[in-house]
């Protein structure tokens, strides 16, 4: 695919494994994880071990994966304990804390004079695992959407919406005159661009923004387990009975979901349809 930037041999395991994440660790990540690592985006939140003179400190750090002179490197995006949402008002606060991009004031200190600051308009956002706010002037974002609106011919009632954190779902023929698709697009300044298109309704749109991570996601040698928000790495050897049973309800659903393709592959296969079959009992 042309957007893949990094492949998993060009992962930096050496640097990983400084801050408590092994090669094991990082290979049993879900394939969703591992797709959003080689584009260039972030992992999730992930359990990070520093050793220092006197023991460890443990936090959580989301990384992604850049390209430098010396081969690939990373960047991290720790988690932070706080928020300042003063500058917002409450409608703005429920918006960004629902994870939404949107349009607001802000006062920006001026880089020449740490003094003094003036009142910018800008896209902001929350990336909600972090807690980082993101701004960008709302002129760039307006630049992008401007030629996406000129591309699927947006009207200015879907453009302004966007100012609010909505999407929106069209049917569009760019792609092929003959089989129009649905498209659904909105802002999402963790993107490249701060604009994302993505296939399908919005609900397909939020799952491609917000990266789900299963509660339990086995690999090959342990599992990755979610609770409350956070992941933690078991080696197949400290599975608990917990993690023991969400195996075995795994593998059941996978053998169900198999035993359902093959009678569908049957029944396709027959000369009559199901309804005749039923018919001539």
């Amino acid at each position: 695919m042309s957007d893949i930037l990094f492949h998993r041999e060009d992962y930096p395991f050496a640097i990983l494994e400084e801050f408590g994440l092994t090669a094991q660790m990082i290979l049993d990540l879900p394939e969703s994880v591992h797709l959003r690592l080689q584009r260039g985006a972030f992992s999730p939140l992930l359990p990070i071990k520093i050793e220092q003179p006197n023991g460890y400190t443990r936090c959580y750090a989301k990384f992604c994966l850049i390209e430098t002179d010396e081969g690939v490197n990373l960047l991290f995006s720790p988690k932070l304990e706080q928020l300042d949402l003063n500058q917002f008002s409450e409608e703005e606060k429920q918006l960004l804390l629902s994870g939404k991009a949107i349009v607001a004031d802000i006062m920006e200190s001026n880089e020449n004079d740490a003094a003094s600051s003036q009142r910018i308009k800008v896209f902001v956002q929350i990336d909600p695992d972090t807690n980082n706010v993101v701004y960008t002037p709302s002129q760039i974002i307006g630049r992008n959407l401007c030629s996406i609106g000129q591309e699927f011919n947006l009207s200015e009632e879907v453009l302004e919406s966007f100012w609010k954190g909505k999407t929106a779902t069209i049917e569009s023929d760019i792609f092929d005159e003959d089989q129009p698709v649905e498209l659904t697009i909105g802002i999402d300044l963790f993107s490249k661009t701060g604009v994302m298109v993505v296939y399908g309704n919005a609900e397909d749109w939020d799952r491609a923004v917000r990266l789900q991570i299963p509660d339990y996601s086995f690999g090959n040698d342990g599992c990755w387990v979610k609770k409350n928000g956070l992941l933690s790495y078991v080696e197949e050897s400290d599975f608990t009975e917990e993690i023991e049973e969400a195996l075995e309800r795994m593998s059941q659903e996978n053998q169900e979901g198999n035993f359902m393709e093959q009678s569908e592959q049957i029944e396709q296969s027959m000369d009559f349809p199901s309804s005749t079959k039923q018919q001539t009992r």
